[in-house]
């Protein structure tokens, strides 16, 4: 009996161990899994934080390609179409060593047709060793345009008291601004001799003699030469700031931008040239060849309306008004052709008139860009007279001009009185504004009340819709008050192929 007690007792003993070592064993391998799968979640982890950088890599990688080739949409292969235009790759990723560590896939939309720059670019990347963990970012890439600028001058400005401008302000010589800035004023320039009356020696590249109160205007403006500079803040007048000296923005580059704008006009746009057939354009609109003949039906120039079904209509200029003083331009029309032609805006939204051109009208969803110019482009005076209202219907970027002159561009003595230009303009060889008219042109006329351009302007000459005379430089002729409000949506959405400057930037970053 007693034998037998010690063996069960040994037996239980057993057991128990047996249970033991189990519940040792399954919390053992439970342990493990547990720590294995914590170890494969920290690489998919790693994997997926990995496939981020690998995705940016590609969109950054294509930002360089566009860098140096601004019309590459397809990374130097066949094109693939839409909607998705792609994928171009896989293209390997490698790490500093040179071993291939991911890849990215790239789907690369290129800018509208009517001009824009927008590039947009999507990048799908994931690591080698997780090719199922894969994340994806999309970028919209642009080149800021000459738009981007409120006003952009190749000479002194001033702008006077009672202008109020929005945009950025920016001249390759110097800047007086008596009026408010809301956004950056910059120049090219350190200090210059402004040439307006009243002013002193080597003031800065952006300064103001803005009427401080009680008849007393600003004279702090004068450089020491420091540079960078040490200005005075004038916050009342500079709301954006002022910025000086700041790069120069070359107008010598319009020349390439005239040349290969014209190329598309005759391609796939609308060219007008008067010249006899023979001598014209050949790719030019028929019936109006020879027109420019002397005493003929558009020897004058030619007369634009844009209208809101995307479309135009034109007739010739057969008489203009008499010059004002015996010299002065007055630029308006006395008499014009009876027959009025229609055209649609063209896909391409480019219009090359070879002539003197006025314009007005109003678009809606409409791209457009027109240019004025004979030949040769660079050298001669055809001016672009706007003196009714140009308008849009939409200022949400869907509507956009862009007015192109081979010399000047702005309204005549006959404007209206309350003028509203919605366009970006470029005076080429010349200026943008209104002529002087004293009141001997005309009682009415030589002065006006106010002008409001919506858009951008981009003068080589001096920019100016107002004149001021006299020992108390008191306004005697233009309009009184100028409203520069600047269009932000013309920064990277601006007229068809309308010049741009600087290089592919990011406008927008996400991840899908």
């Amino acid at each position: 009996m007693p034998r037998k007690k010690h063996n069960n007792e040994a037996g239980v003993i057993l057991v128990i161990a047996l249970v033991a070592m189990g519940l040792f064993s399954l919390m053992l391998f439970g342990a493990l899994s547990l720590s294995l799968l914590q170890l494969k979640l920290n690489a998919a982890k790693i994997a997926n934080a990995q496939a981020l950088h690998v995705a940016d890599a590609g969109v950054n990688y294509y930002r360089w390609v566009l860098y140096h080739d601004n019309n590459d949409y397809c990374n130097g292969e066949a094109c693939q179409p839409g909607p998705d235009y792609g994928p171009y790759g896989p293209y390997e990723y490698k790490n500093q060593s040179g071993n291939i560590t991911g890849y990215y896939e790239l789907y690369i939309t290129p800018p509208a047709a009517n001009g824009s720059t927008i590039v947009n670019v999507r990048s799908i990347g994931w690591v080698a060793d997780h090719p199922t963990i894969k994340r994806e970012i999309e970028v919209r890439l642009g080149i800021p345009a000459w738009s981007t600028y409120s006003t952009l001058s190749n000479s002194n400005i001033r702008f006077g008291e009672g202008t109020e401008v929005w945009g950025p302000i920016h001249s390759n010589g110097g800047i007086r601004f008596d009026g408010v800035a809301h956004n950056t004023v910059s120049s090219a320039l350190l200090n210059y001799i402004d040439p307006e009356p009243g002013s002193n020696p080597n003031e800065f590249g952006v300064h103001t003699h803005a009427n401080v109160g009680n008849g007393t205007y600003d004279i702090t403006e004068v450089s020491d030469g420091s540079n960078p500079p040490n200005p005075p803040d004038k916050s009342h007048v500079f709301m954006g700031g002022r910025n000086f000296p700041a790069p120069v923005v070359s107008f010598d580059l319009l020349n390439t931008n005239i040349n290969e704008t014209y190329a598309m006009a005759t391609s796939a746009g609308l060219v007008f040239d008067p010249e006899p057939a023979g001598t014209a354009d050949p790719y030019s609109v028929a019936v109006y060849r020879g027109c420019g003949n002397n005493g003929s039906t558009c020897d004058e120039g030619f007369h634009v309306t844009l209208k809101t079904d995307n479309t135009f209509d034109i007739r010739g200029v057969t008489q203009t008004t008499a010059d004002c003083n015996g010299g002065t331009p007055t630029l308006s029309i006395q008499n014009e052709e009876v027959t009025v032609r229609n055209y649609p805006i063209p896909a391409n939204g480019i219009i090359f008139v070879k002539n003197r051109l006025w314009i007005d009208g109003q678009i809606n969803g409409s791209k457009v860009s027109i240019f004025a110019f004979e030949d040769p482009i660079t050298g001669n005076i055809t001016d672009i007279i706007i003196n009714n209202d140009l308008l849009y219907t939409n200022y949400d970027g869907t509507d956009s001009i862009g007015l192109t002159a081979q010399r000047d561009i702005g309204p005549g003595l006959n404007s209206e009185d309350g003028l509203r230009i919605d366009a970006a303009l470029i005076a080429k060889e010349g200026r943008v504004g209104r002529n002087y008219y004293p009141a001997s042109c005309s009682a009415t006329y030589h002065k006006r009340d106010t002008i409001t351009v919506y858009g951008s302007i981009a003068s080589r000459k001096r920019y100016g819709f107002s004149y001021s005379c006299g020992a108390s430089d008191q306004w005697c002729s233009g309009y009184n008050i100028r409203n520069l409000v600047y269009d932000n949506n013309l920064t990277f959405a601006p007229p068809p192929h309308f010049p741009s400057t600087g290089e592919y930037s990011f406008i927008s970053w996400k991840e899908k």
